[in-house]
């Protein structure tokens, strides 16, 4: 007998083309299904074992530790909402409220990846960019939630926005005194300069700045970065 009998390989499942994200794929591959933008996966089924040991896994238990009392939470990005997933399984009463400019990507989430069985969470269709700027219009209010984590990429890129001291600044807006906000950005070696500049512009706005690199198989290299936000 074979030892690969039994082993499927990974099977292209549904194939979607979107404005913001381009070519979106679905993957099955063995019990983890996989979200892919542009053949950069960006996300996971949630109860996929490799879920924990991605950076999702390594950013709830960054929450458990800074923000064990978290009751809200803002995250900006949402593709399969392995993130959100996990949230709401360690934080059982926190209210989650998710942007995602792109609607197809909503759609595959619901579809594929049980985004409609979160409990407590908020969909929000729109560009986090204006979101930050006018919560007002999406009924948010500043000094609100006890964590804002930007999680924010088309693919490999990480887009302008997020570099940007405005919105940093917006951002910042939203989070009770005292509480943490938390960006994913990928590590791979072409990005590192980029990032640790990122790093610098961050200290400016939280304190106590920390960062955590996640090598993964799943969704390439990652480091975490996150502070606390202090009353100005």
């Amino acid at each position: 007998m074979s030892i690969f009998e039994g082993v499927r390989p990974p099977k292209v499942v549904a194939e979607f083309e979107s404005k913001y994200n381009g070519k979106i794929s679905v993957i099955q591959a063995g019990k983890t299904v996989k979200l892919s933008v542009n053949s950069v996966v960006q996300s996971i089924n949630w109860d996929s074992e490799s879920a924990q040991k991605m950076y999702w896994g390594t950013l709830v238990e960054i929450l458990k530790k800074e923000t064990p009392a978290l009751s809200s939470v803002l995250v900006l990005g949402l593709a399969g909402a392995a993130l959100q997933h996990l949230i709401s399984r360690s934080f059982v009463n926190a209210s989650i409220v998710s942007v995602e400019i792109d609607p197809v990507m909503v759609e595959v989430g619901k579809k594929y990846f049980g985004i409609d069985t979160i409990a407590n969470h908020r969909i929000i269709i729109d560009d986090a960019c204006r979101v930050v700027v006018e919560p007002e219009k999406f009924d948010l209010a500043e000094g609100t939630f006890d964590a804002l984590i930007v999680d924010i990429c088309c693919g490999s890129e990480y887009p302008d926005l997020g570099d940007t001291g405005n919105f940093i600044a917006r951002s910042r807006q939203l989070v009770k005194s005292g509480g943490l906000m938390v960006f994913n950005r990928i590590y791979l070696d072409d990005y590192q300069d980029e990032v640790n500049n990122f790093i610098s512009v961050i200290s400016e706005y939280v304190q106590d700045v920390k960062t955590e690199v996640i090598a993964g198989k799943t969704n390439s290299d990652h480091i975490l970065i996150y502070g606390r936000v202090q009353s100005s």
